[in-house]
C-alpha cells in the first residue's frame, strides 16, 4: 500500500469553494484578497494552494460552481412551473430579493465580466463561455414555451431569448445602479411583453 505525504485534508472542499463562491459574488473579484478567501474559507494559506493552487484558479472553479448550481435551480423551477413561468420567475426572484435586502447580487456570470473581461484572459474566455451556456438555456426554455404555444410572440425564439436575457441583466445593472420602481416597473413590463 502506497503511503501519501502530509496530513489529510481538514476541510469540506465543496463547502470551502462555496463559501469562496459567494464571497466573490458579494464583493467582486478584485476586491478579494487571499486573506478575504482563506478567512471565509476558513483553511489555511498552505491548504488553499495545495488543493486550489491560485485565486484565478479558485474564481475559475467559482463560476463553474455557480452554473452548476444555477442548473440544478433553473431544472427544479422548469419541473415545477414550466419554461415560460420559470423565466418570469427570475424577474419575480430579482424584485423579491431588492425589497428583502435593499438590493440585487445579480448572476456571478454577468458581474465577473463587467470586471474581468479582457483585463484576466483565461477568465475573460470562461466567462464568455458560461454567459453562451445560459443564454443557451434560456434559448431551450424559450423553444419550449412556444412549442406548447405559452410564448406567442411571432420573432424567433433565439431573438425573443437573447432580448428577455439583455433585459433581465439590464434590470438587474440597473437596480444596482439606483434605478427608481417607476423605472423598474417599466424593465419589468418590456420582459414580460418579451415572454408573451
Amino acid at each position: 500500500m502506497q503511503k501519501t505525504r502530509g496530513r489529510p485534508k481538514a476541510f469540506n472542499e465543496n463547502e470551502a469553494l462555496t463559501s469562496a463562491m459567494n464571497y466573490f459574488w458579494e464583493h467582486g473579484y478584485d476586491n478579494t484578497s487571499l486573506d478575504n478567501l482563506l478567512n471565509v474559507m476558513g483553511i489555511k494559506k498552505s491548504s488553499f494552494y495545495s488543493t486550489f493552487k491560485s485565486k484565478e484558479k479558485i474564481f475559475s472553479r467559482c463560476l463553474a460552481l455557480y452554473r452548476h448550481n444555477m442548473l440544478l435551480r433553473l431544472k427544479t423551477l422548469k419541473r415545477e412551473l414550466g419554461a415560460k413561468e420559470t423565466l418570469l420567475m427570475l424577474t419575480k426572484m430579482t424584485i423579491q430579493e431588492l425589497q428583502d435586502t435593499g438590493k440585487v447580487k445579480g448572476c456571478l456570470v454577468v458581474n465577473s465580466g463587467q470586471e474581468c473581461y479582457n483585463k484576466h484572459t483565461h477568465l475573460s474566455e470562461q466567462i464568455s463561455l458560461e454567459f453562451n451556456f445560459f443564454q443557451n438555456i434560456f434559448l431551450q426554455f424559450v423553444d419550449e414555451a412556444k412549442s406548447i404555444g405559452e410564448i406567442k410572440n411571432s420573432k424567433t425564439s433565439k431573438v425573443i431569448a437573447n432580448r428577455y436575457m439583455n433585459t433581465l441583466n439590464g434590470l438587474i445593472v440597473s437596480i444596482q445602479a439606483g434605478i427608481n420602481q417607476e423605472q423598474i416597473d417599466d424593465i419589468v413590463e418590456s420582459l414580460n411583453e418579451i415572454l408573451e
